[in-house]
């Protein structure tokens, strides 16, 4: 009676054991899952919640409508994201300030570049030079 009894869990367990390819997902799964939570551990960890770096650069960028035409980067180094970007471009000839041109950015997030156009008027050889600066943004 009481080996009928073992019999009976013995094929029971068997069919409780798992094959191979379970295993094998079950071992893949927990892998992933582990490196996911290491990854998001790893991002809490270094988080750097610095105020917005924005930076402006401009370079002549002519087309056959504006021959006076700048492309404009906007970068953000900083660790949070910048809003209402204002940026302000101002053209020079022989040292004096011809023309200025603003620049508006609704958002620009942490490690990223935006770019935009501004165009002045008049001859692109009456300039000798542009500076670029950020007039203002904040924090949202």
């Amino acid at each position: 009676m009481n080996k009928h009894t073992d019999k009976g869990r013995d094929s029971e367990n068997k069919d409780d054991e798992k094959n191979w390819l379970e295993w094998l997902v079950f071992a893949v799964s927990l892998l992933l899952l582990l490196g996911i939570f290491g990854y998001l551990g790893y991002q809490v960890k270094t988080y750097d919640p610095t105020d917005p770096k924005v930076f402006a650069k401009a370079r002549h960028d002519p087309s056959e409508e504006a021959p006076n035409r700048y492309q404009v980067t906007i970068t953000n180094k900083g660790g949070t994201t910048a809003e209402e970007v204002i940026s302000e471009f101002i053209l020079y000839s022989n040292g004096e300030e011809k023309e200025k041109s603003e620049l508006q950015i609704a958002f620009s997030p942490k490690d990223s570049k935006r770019e935009g156009w501004v165009t002045f008027s008049g001859e692109p050889a009456a300039s000798d030079s542009v500076v670029a600066r950020v007039k203002s943004f904040k924090k949202p």
